[in-house]
Formats: structure tokens, C-alpha cells, sequence
């Protein structure tokens, strides 16, 4: 609290008289008649270097009367061109005061670091008062850092870098409302740990908001108290659209936000005050895509999603992922109610039927469905809630795909997943990285809560208490530096709650993938991180994943193209003699997918040259071996050699109705119509479709 400054007065009266009457002046300022003062000293002409006491009472008129522009005009004059050391240090005190009721905080920090050794008690002593409630309750990060960067004196450098590494935190939850219970449990984790570390010497302060989970409350509360005092940090809201406007008033008052829960995507691109400590629906979706593509060799999807906020994030941020990665989403339906999916997982099994050129009509029918997996897709992506698992994988599974099932956080429930283990064996899905049982903080963290509050922490307890403990550690190992910056300067940290991996844009990259085995009863869970890195292939394997989806939906021409790409891709990066290049691994898979797709396109003199190429690297591949004898038969170099070639593979269940097929063909074009006739019954016998309808076509 500051006292006023009395000693003004004294040196006013002793002032020489002027054509302005000072005591008029007197009178009219302590009789409260503002108005009437500047009206009287209207025609002060400060612009002049003359009436420097009259300019002192019209900006002090200014400021009772809260028009702080003007008193700051006048305030400056008084300061630049008076000769009266004490009028001097009374105009900078007001200017000073009237800076920081224009928001000029610092500019008004350093003028009354200039007045800590006044000659005026009053004003030495009010400065410092002033001084110390801005550093301590108005001034954000950036403040005190420009503030620290504008004076030299030893003292206040002292008291700021103080000041820094306290922490004053603004909390704004729900504590009443829909989400109380919620916003309580964060509040417990974050009390737990003031407690705590205050206790073990630390310098933290805690305010709590109740934003009574109404958003106009929220904003109306938060404005109020930031225009007030001052925080270095605020932490909250628990729901992305309220974490979202707190982030705009955070940004404006350029103090940092630290966001615990909210997964809505993009939340951190609002300001560079804006921090995303939970990992999003959108980067958990990427990042499962990439895992299954990368690490599982998966090409091809179907997606099931909810339409929903959350649901629609993480379809967006998995199909941006497969598409960038060359890969393909053939299918993507969405709900409303999880009860009723046979429409759209119908759907999804008739377009893969199409693709494979199988009659839908047959292969729709209840016992076709329960006898044949459908083929093609390689995974089935379902992002849904955890209300809405058993409905939804009792439906997928009915429907009896070949694919694996990929989820996110909602599978995270063991006790479901145990009851429905027969469909959901193998599952992969991505969670938020969650806290290591054997890492020694978190079992000291454990201890003492069970200790002082008999039971054990929930979640948001547990990631209240991880949230403040990694402030305080950051801010402890950073002096020197505001907690914004260090806070954008963290980029990974190792929390009790789970590993923190930010990206460049403030955003938490860490999760934990999960793979459930139904046998075991346990799930497998491996800390993944989406770590940008240099692949230098990554060209080349985008185009053989192009060419892979294109090869398994029969688009054999678009399949051979992107090969022969990623081919080129591949041998460019490489830099080695065709010799050479030729036994890499990569190079002999594209020579086999290469050989494939000109096999499938009915080209079997360069279906040849590439399976030649396979043979010359890989022994005993016997499905290259057996494609090369089949392609040399349709080339007709030999008939009597690919005859002789393809008996040995008639006794082979695998190749048995394919030879005979082959047989039959040689024979046909040979007019021997009995012998073409007598392989193709072998060969439709073992259910071989091209064989009975060539047993049509020669029957007419």
C-alpha cells in the first residue's frame, strides 16, 4: 500500500507566482474540481519548456480523473524539462503509475527502480512498494525477463530472479457442474503437490478458478483475475473448447497454459503460450497408422468411426497418415448408434468382394459369411469409445474379415478385452503414455499419498501431481530462464504419468502401443514416439506401398508403374552397380512384386526376366519357381518343356490346381481337346474357378 505524497504541496506554495495563479490551482486539485483545473491551465503552452508546476497539477488533475494518456503526456514534460529535483521525482513517480495503468508494466517497473533512492522518503519508500507488487503479482514471464534486461541494480535483479523461480499458478477447473468430479480429482493431484513442495522448501502459490464448467463463467472469472494478478503460469481447462478459450486469454495476457486433458488437435497452434501435455486423438491416429504400416506391414484399411468430434479427428489423422505413406483406406464408415453396424460393415464386405471380382450375391449369404474371410483389407481401424466396444467387435468379427483390428485409447480396458478375448486376439491399439508401476518416483509419489490420504490416487490425481512435479523440476533446472522458455526448450521429460515427447509445435508426440493376446490374457505394451527421421527410402517405399495397394485391388498397370518407381527411387539412393543392387533385400521383394503384377497382367515374357532375377538371388522360393515355370508355359517358348516342368507340382496341394489348370491350357491350344478337357476337371475338382469355365467354354 502506498501513502501520499505530502512534500509536493510544500514545494508548490513556495513556487514564484506566474500568470497562472498557483493557489487557484491549489484550491481547485484539493477540492476535487479536476474538471474545472484543466479547463483553468487550458492554455498552458508546456510545449515551451515553461509551467512545469502547473503541468504537474494538470496531469495529476488527469489522473484522479483516470484519462492516464494525457497524464502521462504531462507527467513526461514535467520530467524532461523541470529543474526542480523534487518536482522531477514526483512527475516520474506518476508517470510511473500512470504507465502501469496503460499496461506499460516494465516501462513503469524501470522508472521506479530509478526512484529507490530518492531523496524523498515517501517516494523511495512507495517505489519500492509499487515495485514489489508488480514483480510479484502483475508482471508475467516475459515482463520480469524484460524487466531483468532493462536495470543493473543488483538488488532487484535479486528480487526478480526470486520471483522467477517461485511459482504462481492459476488453476482453472471444473468444480462444480458436469465435469466436477473430473476438475476435484485434478485440483487433489495439483494440492497434493504444492503441499508437498512447499513443505520441502519450495516457493509455490496455488489460486484456483471454478469455472463451474460453463464456459462464459470461465472467461468472466479469468478476465477479472488477470487483470488483477499476475501468474506465470496457468494451468486447465479439462475440455478442449474450454481449453481453447482459456488459451486466447492466456495468449493475451502472455502467460503461459499448460493443458492436461485436452485432446482436440490443434489447440497448441493458438499461441506459442499454449501447451499440450495429452496426447491428441489426431497424433495417437497418426501415430498408429505409421506404426502399422511401418512396423506391421499393413497396406490396406477399412475404418469404422463414430461421427463424432473425437471420432473425426482420428479418422482425419490416420487416413493423412496412410495416404502420406503411399498406402490406401479402402472403406470408411460412420455411426451414430454402435447397436446397429450392419449396413455399413455390409457394405465394406461388398466392396471388397467387388474388388476380388467374387459374386457378392453368393458370398453374402450367412453361411458364405461364417466360411469365407473376406480378403484384400489388411487391418480394420476402429476409433470408437469404450461404451461402444462390445457392440461394435461383436459385428466386425460376425462379418469375418481376414483383417487385424487396430483401436485407440478406448480399447485401454483390460476387463473388456478379457471378456470378449475370442474376437479381440491380436488387437493393436495406441493409448496415452501412462506411468511405469516400477519407476521409483512414481512408487514414492504412491506412498506418501496413500500415507496422508489412506487410499490410493486416482488418474487425474496422478497426472495433477506429475503436471506440477515436472514445473517445478524444469523451473529448478532452469534458473536463468523464464518457464516459458524453458517450457518451449523442453522437449522430452520422463513424468511419473508417462513420457513427455513435445513437438515443434507444443504438442505432446508420446504413446504407448498395446497388443492384446487373447492366449496370454495380457497385453504387450511397447512407449512409442513419433521421432521424425531421415529414411532415405522413404520415396521408394512410398511408392512400392502405392504399388502394393494397386497390385491387391487389381489394378495391375498402376501397380507396375509405382514399382518400377520406387525401383528407380531405390537404385538412385543406392548408387551401386545393378550387380550389386540386385541381392539387396528390397530390390529382390520389388523384382518378385514386379514379376507378380506383369504375371497378373498376362506379360509373361517380363513376368520372366524379373522372376529370373528373384531365382538368381533367393534359393528355393517355390512360389516364384512355380509363377516363372507358369509364365514360361503362356509364353509358348517350350510347351513340351513346361509340360514336363509343371507335372512335378501336381502332387503339391499348394500348386496341384493350378498346374492342372496350366495343363489343360497347353493342351487346349494344342487342339487336344480330350487332354485339355481332363486337366481342367482336375483342377475344377479342387474348386479351381478359371478351370470350370473353361469346362463352359468348351462344352459350347
Amino acid at each position: 500500500m502506498t501513502r501520499p505524497i505530502t512534500l509536493l504541496i510544500f514545494f508548490l506554495l513556495t513556487l514564484e507566482s506566474s500568470a497562472i495563479d498557483l493557489n487557484k490551482i491549489k484550491y481547485l486539485y484539493e477540492s476535487a474540481l479536476y474538471p474545472e483545473l484543466i479547463s483553468y491551465t487550458e492554455g498552458l503552452k508546456s510545449d515551451q519548456g515553461t509551467d512545469t508546476e502547473e503541468a504537474l497539477y494538470r496531469g495529476l488533475a488527469y489522473y484522479k480523473m483516470g484519462s492516464f494518456r494525457e497524464s502521462k503526456k504531462s507527467f513526461f514534460y514535467v520530467s524532461g524539462h523541470s529543474d526542480n529535483i523534487f518536482i522531477k521525482e514526483c512527475a516520474l513517480y506518476y508517470l510511473a503509475l500512470s504507465k502501469i495503468r496503460l499496461e506499460e508494466k516494465v516501462e513503469g517497473a524501470v522508472i521506479f527502480t530509478g526512484l529507490l533512492n530518492s531523496s524523498q522518503t515517501e517516494i523511495s519508500v512507495n517505489s519500492k512498494s509499487v515495485l514489489e507488487a508488480l514483480i510479484n503479482n502483475r508482471l508475467n514471464e516475459e515482463d520480469l525477463k524484460e524487466l531483468n534486461e532493462s536495470i543493473f541494480d543488483r538488488t532487484i535483479k535479486k528480487y526478480i530472479i526470486q520471483s522467477r523461480t517461485s511459482l504462481k499458478i492459476l488453476a482453472v477447473l471444473p468444480l462444480t457442474g458436469a465435469d466436477k468430479d473430473a476438475g476435484n480429482d485434478l485440483l487433489s493431484g495439483l494440492e497434493f503437490a504444492v503441499k508437498k513442495m512447499n513443505r520441502n522448501g519450495r516457493n509455490i502459490k496455488l489460486d484456483v478458478i471454478n469455472s463451474e464448467s460453463k464456459m462464459p463463467v470461465m472467461v468472466k472469472k479469468v478476465l477479472d483475475r488477470l487483470n488483477s494478478t499476475g501468474y506465470n503460469l496457468i494451468v486447465g481447462e479439462l475440455r478442449s473448447d474450454a481449453t481453447a478459450a482459456l488459451a486466447g486469454l492466456a495468449a493475451v495476457k502472455n502467460i503461459p497454459l499448460v493443458s492436461p486433458t485436452a485432446s482436440t488437435n490443434n489447440i497448441s497452434d493458438i499461441s506459442r503460450f499454449v501447451f499440450q501435455m495429452n496426447t491428441t486423438s489426431y497424433s495417437m491416429s497418426k501415430m498408429i497408422a505409421e506404426y502399422a504400416i511401418d512396423s506391421l506391414n499393413y497396406k490396406t484399411f477399412a475404418v469404422i468411426a463414430p461421427a463424432s468430434e473425437d471420432g473425426n479427428e482420428s479418422v482425419t489423422g490416420f487416413t493423412e497418415k496412410v495416404v502420406e505413406k503411399g498406402c490406401s483406406v479402402l472403406s470408411t464408415e460412420w455411426y451414430y448408434e454402435a447397436y446397429d453396424l450392419n449396413k455399413q460393415i455390409q457394405r465394406i464386405r461388398e466392396k471388397i468382394l467387388g474388388i476380388c471380382s467374387l459374386e457378392i450375391d453368393e458370398y453374402m449369404l450367412p453361411d458364405s459369411i461364417r466360411t469365407f474371410q473376406a480378403p484384400v483389407i489388411d487391418a480394420i481401424f476402429l476409433p470408437v469409445p469404450n461404451s461402444d466396444i462390445e457392440s461394435v467387435l461383436s459385428q466386425v468379427s460376425y462379418y469375418n474379415f481376414k483383417a487385424n483390428l487396430l483401436g485407440t485409447y478406448g480399447w485401454n480396458d483390460m476387463s473388456m478385452l478379457n471378456k470378449l478375448s475370442a474376437n479381440a486376439d491380436s488387437l493393436v491399439f495406441i493409448s496415452e503414455s501412462s506411468y511405469d508401476a516400477d519407476n521409483p518416483r512414481f512408487n514414492d509419489f504412491v506412498f506418501f499419498f496413500r500415507k496422508e490420504m489412506n487410499r490410493n490416487p486416482k488418474k487425474l490425481e496422478i497426472i495433477g501431481y506429475a503436471l506440477l512435479e515436472m514445473l517445478d523440476s524444469i523451473q529448478r533446472d532452469n534458473p536463468e530462464k523464464s518457464l516459458l522458455q524453458a517450457l518451449s526448450e523442453m522437449k522430452e521429460y520422463d513424468s511419473i504419468s508417462g513420457k513427455i515427447f513435445l513437438d515443434d509445435k507444443r504438442s505432446n508426440l508420446s504413446a504407448d502401443i498395446n497388443m492384446y493376446s487373447s492366449k496370454r490374457k495380457i497385453l504387450a505394451k511397447t512407449n512409442y514416439q513419433n521421432r521424425p527421421g531421415t529414411n532415405i527410402f522413404e520415396i521408394s517405399d512410398r511408392y512400392y506401398n502405392a504399388g502394393y495397394v494397386n497390385e491387391v485391388t487389381c489394378k495391375y498397370s498402376n501397380a507396375a508403374d509405382n514399382y518400377l518407381k520406387s525401383l528407380d527411387e531405390f537404385k538412385k539412393t543406392v548408387n551401386l552397380p545393378d550387380s550389386v543392387s540386385d541381392s539387396d533385400p528390397k530390390c529382390v521383394n520389388l523384382n518378385r512384386r514386379l514379376g507378380n503384377t506383369y504375371f497378373m497382367l498376362g506379360d509373361y515374357k517380363i513376368a520372366r526376366q524379373y522372376f529370373e532375377k528373384v531365382l538368381n538371388h533367393v534359393k528355393n522360393d517355390k512360389d516364384v519357381e512355380f509363377k516363372n515355370t507358369v509364365a514360361a508355359a503362356g509364353s509358348e517358348d517350350d510347351p513340351e518343356e513346361s509340360i514336363k516342368n509343371l507335372m512335378k507340382y501336381i502332387t503339391d496341394k499348394n500348386y496341384s490346381s493350378d498346374a492342372y489348370y496350366e495343363l489343360g491350357n497347353i493342351f487346349e491350344k494344342q487342339n487336344q481337346e480330350a487332354k485339355a478337357k481332363e486337366y481342367y476337371e482336375k483342377a475344377a475338382k479342387l474348386k479351381n474357378k478359371k478351370a470350370k469355365d473353361a469346362l463352359m467354354r468348351l462344352k459350347k
